[in-house]
Parts: C-alpha cells; structure tokens; sequence
C-alpha cells in the first residue's frame, strides 16, 4: 500500500515537471489555469451538489454554491450581452447533447462539417447526436480555404431540412460564414455555434461574433483557449425565445445533469475575470504567434494549409505530413523529442487512414502564449521541428535543448498577480 501511494504522488510530480517545465504543448485543445485560478480550484466545493431548477434548489447547505455559478453567469451574460448563459454542462460535448435533448426529437436531421472536415465527434451520429437518435448530414466544405462552401451548404441544407445548424469545429483555422448561411436558409433552423476550441478568441472578439453573425445558441467548452478549468457552458443570443432557453434549462436539470461539478465555479469565475482585465492582449498574441510559427514552419520546408490565407486566423496551424511518415508516426517522433502535439486527419484521407495514420498534423499555440512566447520564439519551436523531422538530429540532444530553452518561459502571463493574488487570498482568508 506504501508503494502504491508513494507511486501515486511519484506520477503527480512527473507529469507537473514534465508537461509544464521540459516540453513544447502544441496540443490545440489543452492550456493552463493561472496560480489563482488553479489554487481555487480545490476547495469544499469539491463533492457538494446543487441540484436546482433556476432558483429553486433541492439541497440545503447551497447559498455559496447558488452564489458562486450565478456570479460565473453573470459574467458570461455581460460579455454577451444577453440574458441567457448557463455554466452548469461539465463538458462541451454534454453542452452539445443538452441542446439536442432540449430542441430535437430522435430521427431529427442536423447538418455539421463531418469528421473528415474536422467536426467535433459531438456533432456526428458516431458521438452524442447518434446517442440522442440523430441523423447527421456534412455541408459542402473547399479544401483550398478549409471552410464551407456556402453556396453548396444551403442547398444541402434546404434539401436536408435539419432542426439544427452544428458549426465550429475541432480543426478550426478561420471564422466561419454564420451570416452568409443564416440570411439564405428557414428561419426556423436554429444555427448552434460550437466555440470549444476558439472561445477565449471570440470572448476577446478577436476572432468572430458569432450572436452578431446570426448563431443562436454558442456552445463551449471553458478551458482550451479560454483557459479555466475543463467544463462546459451554453450561451444564447438575446433574441433567443424565452421558451426555447426554458426547453435548455429544463434539459440541463432535471434532464442530463444532476452533479455539476461546481468545485470549478471558482476557478472559472476567476478566469473569466483575468480575461476581461488581460485577454484582449493575450488573444491577439495568440493569432500573432499562429501566423508566425505557420509562417516559419512553411519556410523549413513543411506543408503547412492555407499560405495563401496566412495560415490561419485563430490558434491553429494545420500541417499535411503525408511525406514525413503521417500523421501519427510524426506525433510519436516528436513526443520523443518533447514536442507534443497530436495526429489530424485532412478530407483526403480515407476512413481507415483517419483513424491509424492520417495526413494531418494539428497545432495550437495558446499554451505556448500563456507561457510569454511571441513571434521570434515561434521560429525556435519550428527550428525544433526541423531538426526531429528534416535533419534526423538525436532525438536526446533536442529533448536537452527543449529544456534548456523552455527554462526561458516559467511564469504563466495573462493574469492576476500569482504573489500579490495568493497572497490576498490568504489575507481573506
């Protein structure tokens, strides 16, 4: 038993030096909490419920509870402006699964990207929407711009008759034609924004305004570019119906969640709020340093998507390395090396390749930013890339230099003081 518990905190410490002081984090779906964020993240929260259906609860013991997620709504309803946003869902997926609980019927019809255009499995009948007895259909996608072909979506969509819209994605390199869309197909279709991967750009309006544009609902998950902790949360615009909200709520409790896990309420409140003070500078840092490892990468000789469009326009570099062994053989190669990044399958690839060796690698920069990495430091990363993928250098001898220069980057930026904010903490406390 000794053993085991020795072995269990052993591991602790190994992924906290490993992940956070010896590697380049190019996972696009992955960053950190800021220290304050990250030390209210673990509090008596942790293992309480509140049930409740609006203010109504069916536990004692909750003031605090009620207090803290209504203060994290708040915060999410003013940087929207709206009525409506609901931080209870405790992924991204289940925000996704709600809203089709809520405004669907088995046998329904929604239209999304399709997983070989790089929709998340949630918007498929291969994820929650098969779960909840939906059918998907994929829109029309231009491989040379890696978005939607307008056009050609409507006409699907107006053949297809969905209930639902499903836009966003988990390859995601530029804002997507919601307006375009929205204006040519039944009003009656609601268009569900998917903003996991891009909601710390579009809280800052870096990337696009998807209520402006005509979405109606924004599902999200609150960490990857945002950073708080994981969870979900569902935004609708304030022109939303009121009975279509109620239909959400009543989905949320009593109809899919009963533990919200409200432990990360605090951690989110916190987030939310270092974003509002920071965030702007922070997501266009993020977009800059997209664009200038893209631009270094494409200069060392890979296949990095869209040079024409410059890359990208949010977190996310996409890399066809069809000639460098595929995707997976490249993600495992430089994992070796302390580059960590994962395999992506591109629309060219068949069923069998996108699940064992796709053509795609997926980037994400926001990690890296948090860490205090610009422009000039992106071509450092690519030079690493380089020497592991072109050169064949010494898988020992780069993992030495990575270290080496990820001792450089130690304090997580865009956010409250850790020493004057802990330290106000322990004051209040």
């Amino acid at each position: 038993m000794d053993t085991d518990r020795r072995r269990v905190i052993e591991i602790v410490n190994l992924q906290n030096k490993w992940r956070r002081e010896q590697c380049v984090n190019l996972i696009a779906s992955e960053s950190l909490m800021s220290p304050l964020a990250e030390r209210l993240f673990v509090s008596d929260f942790e293992g309480r419920y509140n049930e409740h259906s609006g203010p109504e609860r069916h536990y004692e013991g909750t003031k605090f509870s009620y207090e803290i997620e209504e203060i994290c709504n708040e915060l999410f309803r003013k940087n929207f402006i709206t009525r409506y946003a609901d931080v209870r869902p405790i992924s991204g997926a289940i925000a996704n699964l709600i809203i089709y609980a809520a405004l669907t019927k088995p046998g329904d019809i929604i239209v999304g990207l399709g997983i070989p255009n790089g929709a998340h499995i949630s918007h498929t009948r291969w994820g929650v929407a098969g779960i909840r007895g939906l059918k998907n259909v994929d829109v029309a996608f231009n491989v040379a711009t890696m978005n939607i072909d307008v056009d050609k979506t409507v006409e699907i969509i107006k053949k297809a008759s969905p209930k639902l819209v499903m836009l966003g994605a988990s390859m995601f390199l530029f804002p997507e034609p919601i307006r375009e869309i929205k204006e040519q197909i039944n009003p009656k279709i609601k268009i569900i924004y998917d903003a996991a991967h891009v909601f710390g750009l579009v809280y800052n309006k870096v990337f696009q305004r998807p209520f402006d544009e005509g979405a109606d609902i924004i599902t999200s998950s609150t960490h990857k570019t945002f950073q708080g902790p994981q969870g979900g949360i569902i935004i609708g615009n304030y022109k939303l119906l009121h009975e279509d909200w109620k239909k959400i709520d009543t989905a949320i409790f009593p109809g899919t969640l009963s533990n919200t896990h409200i432990h990360r309420f605090p951690a989110l409140a916190i987030t939310a709020l270092e974003m509002n003070k920071f965030g702007r500078a922070y997501a266009e840092q993020v977009v800059k340093n997209a664009k200038a490892l893209g631009r270094a990468l494409f200069d060392r000789g890979f296949k990095v998507l869209c040079p024409h469009l410059g890359f990208t326009e949010s977190h996310q570099l996409i890399l066809d390395v069809r000639k460098h062994g595929g995707g997976q053989y490249v993600a495992k190669q430089l994992a070796r090396c302390n580059i960590i990044c994962n395999k992506m399958a591109l629309p060219q690839d068949s069923p069998h390749d996108a699940t064992h060796n796709p053509s795609g690698i997926r980037l994400g920069v926001q990690e890296l930013t948090r860490w205090g990495m610009k422009e000039p430091d992106m071509a450092t990363v690519a030079e690493f890339w380089k020497r592991a993928m072109i050169d064949k250098e010494p898988t020992e001898r780069i993992k030495y230099d990575i270290i080496a220069f990820k001792k450089k980057f130690n304090k997580i930026l865009y956010c409250f003081n850790p020493q004057k904010a802990l330290h106000e903490l322990e004051k209040v406390g």
